[in-house]
């Protein structure tokens, strides 16, 4: 299946690059994804990693959003490897499915999630902002008293 897969992939007109043991990168619309090879034949694992990395300052934010995307996103999970957020999609390869479409549709359903995720950060950040500017407000009054 791992062949029928790559074939796939390069008929649909993506450029593989082997990365190591993991499987094959490839670009869609400037984001890198990433086909996972598997032991498992029956099995399709294709990923944006490193999407969103992991500083012990906004950890919060970090942990925040790896929570919205999973209890919000059908389909997508994000797994934190390498001190990164990756965004996942994985399915099991049932008979003589259409490849082509199975691999459009995860891609096109990771590319949103890519935006979803992007919105979600921009709006933590802004409620964190917002709290620290309170948090300025609030020792700057109490520091007048």
């Amino acid at each position: 299946m791992k062949e029928k897969i790559l074939e796939t992939l390069v008929n649909m007109g993506f450029k593989l690059e082997e990365v190591g043991d993991l499987g094959y990168s490839f670009k869609y619309e400037g984001a890198k994804f990433l086909y996972t090879t598997d032991t498992d034949e029956n099995f399709l694992s294709i990923s944006i990693p490193g999407f969103y990395d992991y500083e012990k300052e906004k950890m919060a934010e970090f942990y925040c959003l790896s929570e919205k995307i999973n209890s919000t996103l059908k389909y997508i999970k994000t797994y934190n490897l390498a001190d990164s957020l990756w965004l996942v999609y994985e399915r099991e390869l049932i008979g003589d499915e259409d490849l082509e479409e199975v691999i459009l549709h995860m891609i096109l359903h990771l590319t949103k999630g890519l935006e979803f995720a992007r919105d979600t950060i921009e709006e933590i950040e802004s409620l964190s902002d917002d709290s620290l500017d309170d948090g300025d407000a609030k020792r700057k009054k109490d520091s007048d008293e």
